[in-house]
């Protein structure tokens, strides 16, 4: 052991209370991003009085997914007013507060090589599953307790500025939702020049179509008017052939396969989080062997575990890596469909939805099967609309991508403070 590494164990002790008054019902999971978030787990008629409470400046881990998300989902609870979580998850709390600061052990956690050593430890179980006793025999480094806060007010100066650039994206994201929404599904997009000549009523020239009288049409399959000359069309006649490529079998891409540099690996957090920071890498060789599953240009990757629908557009400044298994690829025919109002679509409520669609589990929520996702059908309008609506979206996306850019950068300086606390 290095001297000044010490055994987590020592310094944290594990709690086991209940909500047996079942006086708590804000049900928490926890994201690969090491946050709390609203559970997805579908829980009419469960007994919540068994599960477990989580207080201000306690932890909670889910010990269950580690070796499959390579990540440890931890986080600790911020919040005045106490969460609960699954029975399965480990819940914990620092015992002396001035011997270990509760965030300087998060930050601890937030390591990529803690994930790193936590994804080694893990055990031969199908999900591969990871102990509250081996999360006891990780060590850390513990200076002193002014060390600590010092090291804590650094990180949050950085981490601060990330999470208002994160408010701001969710915004820009709100507005292209609102957007899309307006026209594809209120059906209120602008009248164009020609289509208010056609009709003989040029003065109505970019009112909007529905409420200015638009011609509609039922459509049997949605059951619902659209605009007249829309088409209902399939994912599987918008995609390119072999347009739908789900990543490879853990078997072919495994541990053992990582390298320091090589071909970067996009695992899910790309997708959700649509940053370009990677963490694994394959040796050419091995890329060779999964060449097929090899990210393009304009590709939608899409996650299928964890925060399941989550997508991101692969853009001409992005490695061309391969995908984990974890992804799922959907390339687009742009003849057929313009990018923009395709991803506005996946982003949509109705997208996600139906991306899940008949895949509920008993608490676990997964991606829809092939056949499912190929059948999803959304209306498409002619060709001059669809570029109306990308040239808005992409003034969006290109804000939405610059702050994304700068967190990406930012995220870099936080790995920096991480990296010093091992020499701390």
């Amino acid at each position: 052991m290095r001297s000044h590494y010490k055994r987590i164990g020592d310094y944290v002790t594990q709690i086991k209370l209940k909500n047996t008054d079942d006086s708590i019902s804000s049900l928490k999971g926890i994201n690969i991003n090491k946050h709390f978030m609203p559970s997805v787990a579908n829980i009419n008629g469960t007994d919540l009085s068994k599960y477990r409470v989580v207080k201000k400046n306690q932890f909670a881990f889910n010990p269950m997914h580690v070796g499959r998300d390579e990540v440890l989902p931890i986080s600790m609870l911020e919040d005045d007013e106490p969460i609960i979580v699954s029975p399965a998850y480990v819940v914990f709390e620092v015992k002396d507060e001035e011997e270990l600061f509760p965030a300087y052990l998060m930050m601890w956690c937030r390591r990529s090589e803690f994930d790193r050593n936590a994804w080694f430890m893990t055990d031969n179980s199908v999900r591969g599953g990871f102990s509250w006793a081996d999360f006891c025999d990780m060590e850390l480094p513990v200076p002193s307790i002014e060390k600590q806060r010092e090291i804590v007010r650094e990180y949050n100066v950085v981490n601060d500025r990330i999470a208002l650039n994160e408010q701001l994206t969710q915004k820009l994201e709100d507005t292209a939702q609102a957007i899309y929404k307006q026209w594809f599904v209120d059906f209120e997009f602008p009248i164009s020049k020609e289509y208010a000549e056609s009709i003989g009523k040029p003065e109505l020239e970019g009112k909007p179509y529905k409420s200015s009288g638009g011609e509609m049409e039922f459509c049997e399959e949605l059951e619902q008017d659209i605009p007249l000359s829309w088409k209902l069309v399939s994912f599987g006649e918008l995609l390119k052939e072999k347009g739908y490529i789900r990543g490879p079998f853990g078997s072919a891409l495994k541990k053992d396969d990582m390298v320091e540099e090589g071909v970067p690996v996009y695992e899910q957090q790309h997708a959700i989080g649509d940053h370009r920071n990677f963490r694994y890498f394959v040796s050419d060789s091995k890329f060779n062997l999964l060449k097929r599953f090899q990210v393009k240009l304009n590709d939608f990757v899409i996650s299928c575990s964890g925060t399941i629908g989550s997508v991101t557009l692969i853009r001409d400044d992005d490695p061309l890596g391969i995908i984990n298994q974890a992804l799922l690829i959907l390339r687009l025919d742009e003849k057929k469909c313009n990018k923009y109002l395709f991803k506005a679509f996946l982003e949509s409520k109705d997208g996600k939805n139906k991306l899940v669609e008949n895949s509920v589990g008993s608490a676990q929520v997964n991606i829809a099967k092939r056949e499912v996702i190929q059948a999803i059908a959304l209306p498409l309008p002619e060709i001059n609309v669809q570029d109306a609506f990308a040239k808005s979206f992409k003034a969006i996306e290109s804000h939405h991508r610059n702050l994304q850019i700068e967190n990406d950068k930012l995220s870099l300086l936080v790995a920096v403070i991480l990296s010093k606390m091992s020499k701390a």
